[in-house]
């Protein structure tokens, strides 16, 4: 019989819980709880096996809305702790994986079909499966995890790119617009929940204001979108998470960012990738499912 694992997806307000076989996600099996209710993690994984799967899981991967340090995680905007050791021997020796929620998206993104996706900008031909990825969040925070699907294995990097410097191009144009441009330092400044609001509230407070905030916002996400794609070359995707990035390319000025983030680089090396949103609130337990545990 193959492995029974737990995939749960922790974010700041909710925890998503699953099993998977097979590097597949039991459809069937997925819950949602809310955090506030427990202490802890440990709280609510138990509660939740205690019926889904009372003979125990043999391995468990956990995606978590905070820094994963080795073994050791916390969540950002939880008192919520987590170490990999204390929690498989809790579990009777279950092997326990902690990955970013970013990296979770982007184990699963190879995974992720066309009704998971809401596709921004077409892929320009069938390049194949393989390849390089990018998964930018934007939400509460801001972060990226480079993806690289290579052999049949998905590996993703770990950066910290919320706190890297705003882009001098994407300041300028802030600055076009927003007298107190120099308090967006770093990208994570401007690319979150708290950025989006202290954007818009530059903008009339009415229906043509908010046309206006949109375009100007998409303006700015396309100039930061031709940087990632420069810096991280994801020929096969650039796959935007988080409210912030879907609310903003579900409205009119998605047409705009599309527009923008086409236009030529002065170097012609012929660089570009399709854009997508991740629609499936399931993907990052679809990651969890597919990530590889090791022994």
């Amino acid at each position: 019989m193959t492995r029974l694992r737990l995939a749960a997806d922790a974010g700041g307000t909710n925890t998503r819980l699953g099993l998977a076989r097979d590097g597949v996600l039991l459809a069937d099996t997925v819950q949602s709880f809310r955090n506030e209710a427990y202490a802890g993690f440990a709280d609510v994984m138990d509660l939740y096996l205690q019926e889904a799967a009372p003979g125990g899981v043999a391995e468990v991967a956990i995606a978590i809305a905070g820094p994963v340090t080795g073994t050791a995680a916390r969540l950002t905007n939880r008192d919520w702790h987590f170490d990999a050791a204390a929690l498989s021997r809790h579990l009777h020796g279950a092997r326990v994986n902690l990955l970013n929620d970013l990296a979770a998206l982007g184990q699963a993104c190879p995974h992720l079909g066309a009704e998971c996706l809401d596709t921004v900008i077409a892929p320009a031909g069938d390049a194949g499966g393989g390849g390089q990825r990018l998964v930018a969040g934007i939400g509460t925070g801001f972060n990226l995890s480079p993806v690289l699907h290579a052999g049949g294995q998905v590996q993703c990097l770990n950066v910290e790119y919320g706190h890297v410097s705003l882009p001098l191009d994407v300041a300028e144009h802030l600055r076009s617009r927003v007298p107190e441009a120099e308090a967006f330092r770093t990208v994570e400044h401007l690319f979150s929940g708290r950025g989006y609001a202290a954007v818009r509230a530059q903008f009339a407070d009415d229906d043509a204001g908010t046309e206006a905030f949109q375009t100007f916002y998409a303006e700015l996400l396309a100039l930061l979108a031709r940087n990632l794609m420069l810096a991280f070359l994801p020929a096969q995707g650039i796959y935007f998470a988080g409210a912030v990035a879907r609310s903003l390319l579900a409205s009119p000025a998605r047409q705009v960012f599309a527009e923008a983030f086409r236009q030529p680089f002065a170097l012609d090396t012929g660089i570009g990738a399709p854009v997508f949103v991740i629609l499936d609130d399931a993907a990052a337990l679809k990651g969890c499912a597919a990530v590889t545990i090791s022994s």
